[in-house]
């Protein structure tokens, strides 16, 4: 049984390959479309991440090495705080699975918390493993307005949810009795008042997370970011 080429690495990225059996490499030109991987969003299980696996799939008339760049992004500033190159080898018509877990922003952020995101491209080969191109940085310069418009818009979404903390506290206040039918009423009233604008950050926050998701480049994709459970 050969094993992956770097099986080791840390962030728990767990390299589980499938039906690994040696083959003799070649020298041999060939096209290698015939490889293709697929990122699969996992039934969520814990609390404190969300996990991923990245599927590597041999359709080729042979074995072929592959390489991964795996870069993990701040949920926050969308910073690089790790990048991984796992590699591995799989035979024709088999699968090679490496395991990823994105934690939740920092503790400090609770609107619209959201797990970290990560990009993902990989390089194949026949002879040896070849290098995959790490493209988070060239694929965020590509999201920089998307992603400036976004922030703005979370700003603004989380001023109007305070204003209008503010503005229930201030005007429809508890009594002795605590919550009363009059002051519920009251609430409600302004609450409603406040529902078309707080919609409209809704949708702009959905739209603008689609446009920063997607990317002009198919290896521009972003994976995970998806948002905490209350």
């Amino acid at each position: 049984m050969k094993r992956p080429l770097n099986s080791a690495f840390p962030m728990s990225l767990a390299v589980l390959l499938c039906a690994f059996l040696a083959a003799p490499a070649t020298a041999q030109e060939a096209d290698l479309s015939c490889m293709s991987y697929r990122v699969l969003d996992k039934i969520q299980v814990a609390e404190r991440y969300k996990e991923y696996d990245v599927i590597v799939e041999n359709r080729c008339p042979g074995a072929v090495y592959w390489t991964m760049c795996i870069e993990r992004l701040d949920a926050r500033n969308q910073k690089i705080l790790e990048s991984h190159t796992p590699s591995g080898y799989v035979e024709k018509d088999q699968k090679s699975r490496v395991n990823l877990q994105m934690k939740k922003s920092g503790a400090d952020e609770e609107f619209r918390q959201r797990f970290q995101e990560f990009y993902v491209n990989l390089g194949y080969g026949i002879e040896r493993a070849a290098a995959a191109k790490c493209v988070a940085a060239s694929c965020e310069a590509q999201k920089r307005t998307a992603r400036a418009e976004f922030r703005a818009n979370l700003g603004a979404w989380v001023k109007a949810q305070t204003d209008l903390t503010a503005r229930l506290e201030a005007e429809c206040p508890e009594s002795g009795w605590g919550v009363t039918e009059e002051v519920e009423i009251c609430r409600s009233s302004i609450r409603e008042t406040a529902q078309a604008e707080l919609a409209r950050f809704e949708q702009a926050d959905t739209e603008l997370r689609e446009r920063i998701v997607s990317g002009d480049l198919a290896y521009c994709q972003v994976y995970g970011g998806d948002l905490v459970s209350d």
